[in-house]
């Protein structure tokens, strides 16, 4: 997994087209966001996986999922996929936008350190701890992988058996 995620963000014009190429009216997606009075948060994604071909296909559409969120871009309205200006607008501004260079940190993670962390994580934003129980049952023998480091700042990508899931922690204004 690690190697795929690591090919994607070393080829923006690979990944690029990728993107492109997601209809995310065609998949469902389970968005969390929390946040804490102050200025931690917590975001997480998950995708089934059955609706993937792959993992490279999957980590593409959760990036998309996350730029249309992020951009507040109305999916029903999503460039074709054969817009080169689309395509060159992913490739040269928003994939650095998301995945600068100089914070991506491609590392597994312990299985147990990202469990643990997770509910301290969630848990320090004010979540429910049947709310945590319920996001674990989707975790089940996974595989995380760091994708960018940062002080104030962490993005974890992975897969269980049944999904692939994002899991963002920052400390924002």
């Amino acid at each position: 997994m690690k190697k795929e995620i690591k090919e994607l963000l070393d080829d923006p014009n690979t990944f690029a087209r990728q993107i492109a190429n997601i209809e995310l009216s065609n998949l469902s997606f389970d968005v969390h966001e929390y946040r804490d009075k102050f200025v931690k948060q917590v975001d997480i994604v998950f995708a089934e996986k059955s609706q993937f071909n792959n993992i490279k296909e999957a980590f593409s559409a959760i990036f998309k999922k996350q730029l249309f969120d992020g951009e507040e871009w109305n999916i029903n309205e999503e460039p074709k996929n054969t817009d080169e200006v689309w395509i060159k607008a992913l490739k040269n501004y928003f994939i650095n936008d998301y995945y600068p260079r100089e914070i991506i940190y491609i590392e597994l993670v312990e299985k147990d350190d990202f469990i643990n962390r997770f509910k301290r994580d969630l848990s320090d934003v004010n979540v429910q701890e049947s709310v945590i129980e319920g996001l674990l049952s989707r975790l089940k023998d996974i595989e995380p992988i760091q994708v960018k480091k940062g002080h104030v700042y962490d993005c974890i990508f992975g897969q269980s058996d049944s999904h692939y899931f994002l899991y963002e922690w920052g400390i924002y204004n």
